[in-house]
């Protein structure tokens, strides 16, 4: 028993010793870690074109479900100092080595003359999104509304998609979980989703890679196709909204059509509204033209919160218009026309598009008659510098500039602009905004607790 009480002793002594000479961390109350600042490089700059228009059906038209490409695009634009052109019969991804649209950009244009598609098809390539809101479509009978999603990475995304009506949100089965997967196309018709709709908005929301995307239009009134457009994503919400490049032509043999056929009067300028909010919208829109040369019309209108709406913009003359519009509450919107020649008509979606302080780069579709429409609806007087030309732009105006075929430009404003370019082929018509994207480098700070 004295032993092992002569033991604990010693224990407790030597317990005593090390705790004099262990040296115990130091804790603090109020005190963080410093942040570690870190360089971001920009990501590597790519475009990605969805390539020639998607048909139903194959070559022969038979294997229905199945879309396929057919035909050929052209494809221009920049990249630095070079410009180039090339043809694809499928999807193009493009890399670059400038990270913004004034030095890196592309646009692709198809004339199309099919069995099941006929038009005009122009637009932007796109850097890749996760998410795009498509205020346009139309599933009505003889109508069909295609959704584009090109996944160009090497990672599979999954999609949601959310479907705007005239009665708030249409709910349907498999609206999401679809599957984009990793070098693939994926072409959903939205009428599976919302059929015989005539009237939507759409929300495309991408997790994982992102994706180019664009909605393809395309009529066919009985058997005979009349009228096609690539839609690029539209503008963000705003309460002002301005919508250049609605140029109008052949108005009266268009009437004369609708007046001799129903199917025919979706030819008329429509203006669609979606209000995303929770309040009820009330909205002017005013259809100016260019140059204070002509006047089309004033329309004031209510869109039910979390809706979307048509208004018809009545009997315009022809003209260079643009559409500018305000609003009570924050609003997306697009507008619609058709052109006639000898043939069959072709139809224009015309997307609204934020004014910004633009530094900006575009190139004009060769073999096509192209004009830039911008608008600078602020009250401030400002100028636009197009390749080295200063052009006066008056505060509250819009103005035209005939482009030169296959020429790349560089745009900038001292006012927050607009722009769009309208491209004719033989009264094939497409518009196309001008987009001010950038990838740009910085630095970030990372704090780890």
């Amino acid at each position: 028993m004295y032993k092992r009480f002569l033991a604990l002793l010693v224990v407790a002594a030597l317990g005593s010793s090390v705790a004099l000479f262990v040296a115990f961390p130091k804790f603090s109350v109020g005190l963080s870690n410093s942040a570690t600042d870190i360089a971001v490089e920009a990501k590597e700059p790519q475009l990605v074109c969805p390539g020639p228009v998607y048909v139903n059906g194959g070559a022969t038209g038979l294997k229905l479900g199945k879309f396929s490409q057919s035909g050929s695009v052209n494809i221009q634009g920049k990249d630095s100092e070079n410009q180039f052109s090339i043809s694809s019969t499928g999807v193009k991804t493009i890399s670059g080595s400038s990270a913004a649209s004034k030095d890196f950009h592309a646009i692709q244009s198809q004339v199309a003359a099919l069995n099941l598609a006929a038009g005009l098809a122009v637009t932007n390539c796109l850097p890749g999104l996760n998410e795009a809101w498509f205020v346009a479509g139309d599933n009505s009978v003889g109508r069909e509304a295609l959704l584009i999603l090109v996944n160009p990475s090497l990672v599979d995304a999954t999609v949601s998609l959310q479907i705007i009506g005239p009665n708030g949100q249409i709910q349907g089965a498999g609206l999401s979980g679809i599957s984009a997967p990793a070098g693939k196309v994926t072409a959903l018709p939205l009428a599976a989703f919302a059929p015989k709709a005539s009237t939507f908005a759409l929300q495309v929301s991408s997790r994982g890679a992102a994706l180019g995307m664009w909605l393809q239009q395309k009529t066919i009134r009985g058997l005979t196709p009349g009228g096609l457009d690539y839609v690029g994503p539209t503008a963000i919400a705003s309460k002002t909204l301005e919508i250049p490049g609605f140029f109008i032509r052949s108005s009266s043999k268009l009437a004369a059509l609708s007046a001799k056929d129903q199917d025919f009067l979706d030819t008329r300028p429509l203006l669609r509204v979606f209000a995303p909010g929770d309040s009820e919208t009330t909205f002017t829109a005013q259809v100016q033209g260019a140059n204070g040369a002509s006047f089309g019309t004033v329309i004031q209108g209510t869109v039910s919160a979390g809706s979307v709406a048509d208004f018809d913009l009545g009997e315009l003359a022809d003209g260079d218009y643009i559409v500018h519009i305000e609003a009570n509450h924050e609003i997306m919107a697009s507008a619609i026309f058709n052109r006639v020649g000898l043939a069959q008509p072709d139809l224009a979606w015309s997307t609204a598009v934020t004014p910004t302080l633009l530094d900006a780069g575009f190139t004009a579709v060769s073999g096509a008659i192209s004009k830039l429409s911008i608008v600078n609806s602020s009250e401030k007087s400002g100028e636009i510098t197009l390749n080295g030309l200063i052009i006066d732009l008056p505060a509250r105006s819009n103005i035209v500039i005939v482009l030169v075929g296959g020429t790349s430009y560089r745009l900038s404003s001292t006012v927050p602009a607009a722009a769009s370019q309208v491209v004719d082929v033989s009264f094939g018509v497409a518009v196309v905004p001008v987009l001010d994207y950038r990838s740009v480098a910085g630095r970030l700070k990372i704090l780890v607790r």
